[in-house]
């Protein structure tokens, strides 16, 4: 009986539903409101995830963070719109829906009528966003249980080195308020011929944040804590990159891997090899569990070394606890 009224649930709720239940949580103070836990309805709560038996905070958490996630799908000018509205804005989230409003208007440089639309045309679409969503039955516990996850993470991994350096960009998303470290963590495990001791992991940060501790778990994995410039509020966005070091390439089993332990929305990456001296073969790792990859098998996705010796990858709705990268045969001697 109660898988039959879930589906009835679902049949039920229209695209206009989901605009209709925006225009809802926009009032007053927006998803900041007291009250938000009772002003949220059934089509919001099934693309959010959210259940009978949450408190107001994890229902403010879930929609915040499905809001602020599906927003930036749209185009500039109408994701600016809907943070507004929505009270998702940092810089516009502390007045009532016409003060926000007005706010936008500035922005925008036209009258409040013009802006009003311009959210209209947001909620329209965020609203066919977020009905795919619920006919999906996205889980709740696809977010971040420790405060925050990773909306894109760019890599740049260069093996023309003697000495390899590994380069990241990340997009992050706080899932709390008051966010203001992250734990990061490289493992880089030796081939087994090479000594256990020798050239710690070394990171560097380029731009935002600092690094305020490291924790050597292991001749191969280090944590690194990692200062924010200011604390995140729930669902604020912030970029960093941070810049890792090693051993020397020789040590390095042939491959590169990214096994994701929180939501991860995209990631890409780029690899340089010696052109010189190329592997033999390269194949993409698509969603392996870990450490299959190291049965050494070569999988039937080959990849391509362009004459400079890079190859570039991308991956899509990442499955946390899997494995996405690449592996490669050693060059012929």
């Amino acid at each position: 009986m109660r898988s039959r009224v879930v589906d009835e649930q679902v049949v039920g709720v229209q695209i206009a539903d989901v605009v209709t239940e925006l225009k809802e949580i926009r009032r007053g103070r927006g998803v900041r409101s007291d009250d938000l836990h009772n002003r949220v309805g059934r089509a919001l709560r099934m693309a959010c995830g959210i259940t009978g038996i949450d408190d107001p905070a994890l229902v403010r958490r879930k929609l915040v963070l499905q809001l602020t996630h599906l927003s930036a799908r749209l185009p500039s000018d109408l994701d600016l719109a809907a943070s507004v509205a929505l009270g998702l804005h940092k810089e516009a989230d502390g007045g009532f829906l016409d003060q926000r409003i007005d706010w936008l208007a500035t922005r925008f440089d036209r009258d409040p009528r013009t802006a009003r639309r311009r959210v209209d045309s947001a909620f329209q679409l965020l609203a066919e966003l977020l009905y795919d969503v619920g006919m999906r039955d996205r889980k709740s516990g696809s977010y971040s249980p420790d405060g925050w996850y990773v909306e894109s993470l760019r890599a740049a991994l260069r093996l023309d080195l003697d000495v390899p350096t590994l380069t990241e960009q990340r997009q992050i998303v706080a899932a709390v308020d008051e966010l203001d470290e992250l734990v990061l963590s490289l493992s880089a495990p030796r081939d087994q011929a090479m000594p256990e001791e020798g050239p710690e992991i070394r990171a560097e940060i380029a731009y935002g944040g600092e690094i305020v501790e490291e924790q050597r778990v292991s001749s191969g994995h280090t944590r690194f804590v990692v200062r924010l410039p200011s604390p995140l509020s729930l669902g604020q966005r912030h970029d960093y990159s941070i810049k890792f070091t090693s051993y020397p390439r020789s040590w390095m089993r042939p491959y590169y891997v990214f096994t994701p332990l929180r939501r991860c929305e995209g990631f890409s990456v780029r690899v340089r090899f010696d052109p010189a001296n190329p592997p033999s073969r390269v194949w993409r790792i698509n969603g392996l569990p870990s450490k299959a990859f190291e049965d050494f098998a070569p999988g039937e996705d080959r990849l391509h070394i362009d004459r400079v010796g890079d190859i570039a990858l991308e991956f899509h709705d990442l499955q946390q606890g899997l494995s996405y990268g690449l592996q490669w045969e050693p060059p012929i001697r």
